[in-house]
């Protein structure tokens, strides 16, 4: 499994988790919700493309990476 792999495996268990907790949350936390869902929804289209390029790949990790942080810091905030 490579890397991008592991990460989307990653970010679907935190997606997971944050989802079931977030109709608890408030307003805010739900607005929040919403913008990291449009970022997932670009990644998960976008990693399929991976293979064409060191420079879709970097992208990818990055946003990975922003997606794991704020999926973090929503079940924190729950």
């Amino acid at each position: 499994m490579s890397a991008l792999d592991d990460l989307k495996a990653d970010l679907a268990k935190l997606r997971d988790e944050a989802k079931v907790q977030i109709h608890l949350g408030s307003m805010e936390t739900k607005q929040e919700w919403e913008e990291i869902e449009a970022k997932w929804s670009r990644f998960v289209a976008e990693a399929g493309l991976h293979k064409s390029g060191e420079d879709i790949k970097a992208a990818l990790q990055g946003l990975g990476n922003e997606l794991r942080t704020a999926y973090q810091r929503l079940k924190q905030a729950i």
